[in-house]
């Protein structure tokens, strides 16, 4: 079993006095031990378990103290044993500390963990990641910051920055001024309000495919607001497409167009898919509408 020790530290008017709101204290450390969680997960996948425990809290601030408890799962432990020799394989409770919380100072150069280097970005892109000797350098412009490839796979997991944005998520609260992450014989890690927008990222999308084709849809919900979108479906489930086809739109402005619920529309549609880090997601809209059919309103006997 491994173990790591860290305090977390709320700072602001609204903890002078020791104490801090229910509602701002079990969110942060619920988050906390999820980002710790999804750390561990995202470095050693189901090799290793851990656990975070709540021990005491100090006057002055809010400070709790967190114990990070790390037990390898079975069959693992001669991984482990290799790993503390070669520096790969499993990283225990400290290292994942480490990954997480780790602050380098330097005049060039400063480094750290997940925290660190998104307080360097400041939801900034980087210019240039490049490996030297073994470290990870993240440049923008003339400065960069040295980490390493198991903080750069932190920084790119969707899971774990959730957590990171809902671990300091109170700084949004009035009243809290300032979140410490304090660690024996290690640099203190602080955020503050002004950094809470840092910890916001975009989500990536890589197309898969765009396709265009004729198709024979049925109105379910029309809508005249700005973006377009129109329920619709092809005898399928329903799904949302936006209008692009100005012509269209321009005659249904001049009320040349009369639609009744359950209305045919053959069209041009585009189909766009992506791969997202929440699964596949696909894009659908109406390039041209080509002809307009009302609902039968009656029954064809011959």
């Amino acid at each position: 079993m491994s173990e790591a020790n860290l305090t977390l530290v709320f700072d602001g008017p609204a903890v002078e006095n020791g104490e801090i709101d229910v509602q701002e204290l079990a969110p942060a450390l619920l988050a906390m031990g999820e980002l710790i969680q999804s750390a561990n997960h995202e470095i050693n996948g189901d090799r290793a378990q851990i656990s975070v425990k709540v021990r005491a809290t100090a006057e002055g601030s809010f400070e709790v103290d967190l114990s990070l408890l790390q037990s390898l799962m079975e069959n693992t432990k001669a991984l482990f044993d290799f790993a503390a020799d070669h520096k790969d394989g499993i990283a225990a409770a400290n290292d994942l500390a480490d990954l997480l919380f780790k602050v380098v100072g330097g005049t060039l150069a400063t480094g750290g963990g997940l925290f660190a280097v998104i307080k360097f970005l400041r939801g900034r892109k980087p210019d240039k990641i490049e490996e030297k000797g073994g470290d990870v350098h993240i440049h923008i412009g003339d400065t960069y910051f040295v980490t390493n490839k198991q903080t750069i796979q932190l920084a790119e997991s969707i899971t774990v920055r959730e957590q990171a944005k809902k671990a300091i998520a109170s700084l949004s609260e009035d009243g809290i001024d300032k979140i410490k992450v304090k660690r024996s014989e290690h640099t203190d890690l602080e955020v503050t309000k002004g950094e809470v927008g840092y910890f916001e990222y975009e989500q990536t999308e890589e197309e898969l495919a765009d396709e265009t084709r004729t198709m024979t849809l049925q109105i379910i919900n029309l809508s005249f607001k700005e973006d377009n979108k129109w329920r619709v479906t092809d005898g399928g489930d329903p799904f949302n497409a936006t209008i692009e086809d100005t012509d269209f739109l321009n005659q249904i402005a001049n009320n040349e167009i009369a639609f009744s619920r359950g209305d045919y529309l053959v069209c041009i549609v585009r189909e766009k898919q992506f791969s997202t880090a929440k699964g596949l997601k696909k894009e659908r809209s109406i390039i041209e509408v080509q002809d307009h059919r009302p609902a039968a309103q009656q029954l064809r006997l011959l």
